[in-house]
């Protein structure tokens, strides 16, 4: 596993070998896990080079239009740090399995594209406290059959924090998605993360809230695609679903040197379910992911 390791953190250290590399504070700023849930969206403060493969299986709920069936997403994330504070960051690629009990047909695609900039505006050490912003584009460019590559995109402004006391991190983020055309639903989305590190081991609690602002021209229904498929239901303003998730990541390797960088390798599992009575296509979801993080 470990020399697999440094083949995956070399490539990331090609991407990032212009940022200087940062001293691991009292504080354990730099020290920060990665959130599980919510991939795609739930952004971290702390400004990383990493490769992220992400596998996620996701059950459709029978209250949906679709009366059930599966999804599954494999892709990969890419951050780099352009700099001590101002990072790249490439978080929904990949490819989706698609699988309705009904009405719809079994489809297969490529999903949407998603990049943008992330910068850390506020570094508090003797607090612990991190404070950033970013802003990203999802472009249409993925498959129609699979609920991508339609409309001309959207913009996803967001901010995104960190304390840390000790052995326990707290993660949030907010953020809206702002469709460029109207016929994609407009979205504003929250996270939260709480883990507990205990050796090597840090189990974790999320909750993920993303509640409807307008409702997109696309489908007369009620029904949302929650942070991965934007529907363009008609019917979804003030409409939201709250999930939460339960999980853990294991440091496998931590003492990796690459490029004159440390780099380690994280292992995450979270399954998550709706808190709220409405569910949309959320019955349940089980997200896994490798971080090969350098710093």
């Amino acid at each position: 596993m470990k020399r697999f390791a440094k083949v995956l953190l070399a490539v990331a250290g090609c991407f990032g070998l212009w940022a200087e590399p940062r001293s691991v504070d009292a504080k354990g700023l730099d020290d920060l896990i990665s959130p599980v849930s919510n991939p795609t969206l739930f952004e971290q403060p702390q400004v990383t080079t990493e490769v992220r493969p992400i596998f996620v299986y996701h059950e459709i709920s029978d209250q949906f239009v679709s009366a059930g069936g599966n999804a599954k997403v494999a892709a990969l994330q890419l951050r780099v740090a352009l700099t001590e504070d101002l990072g790249l960051i490439a978080t929904k690629d990949g490819y989706v399995w698609l699988e309705p009990d009904s009405v719809l047909q079994k489809k297969n695609g490529w999903a949407n594209v998603a990049f943008g900039l992330k910068y850390n505006f506020l570094r508090d050490e003797e607090f612990g406290a991190l404070l950033s912003g970013g802003i990203r584009y999802e472009a249409g460019s993925g498959d129609k059959d699979v609920f991508q590559g339609r409309g001309d995109g959207l913009l996803n402004p967001f901010l995104s924090a960190a304390w840390v006391h000790d052995r326990l991190h707290v993660l949030a983020y907010t953020g809206g998605r702002f469709p460029i055309s109207g016929n994609d639903t407009t979205f504003w989305d929250t996270s939260a993360h709480v883990d507990y590190q205990i050796g090597r081991f840090y189990p974790l609690i999320e909750v993920n809230w993303v509640q409807g602002l307008d409702g997109g021209r696309r489908l007369p229904i009620d029904q949302e695609g929650f942070d991965f498929f934007n529907l363009g239901a008609r019917k979804a303003a003030g409409r939201g679903v709250v999930t939460q998730a339960y999980g853990f990541r294991y440091r496998i390797v931590d003492d990796a040197s690459v490029w004159n960088r440390v780099g380690g390798v994280d292992f995450g599992a979270a399954y998550e379910t709706p808190l709220t009575d409405r569910e949309d296509l959320f019955a349940w979801r089980v997200t896994t992911d490798l971080v090969f993080w350098l710093r």
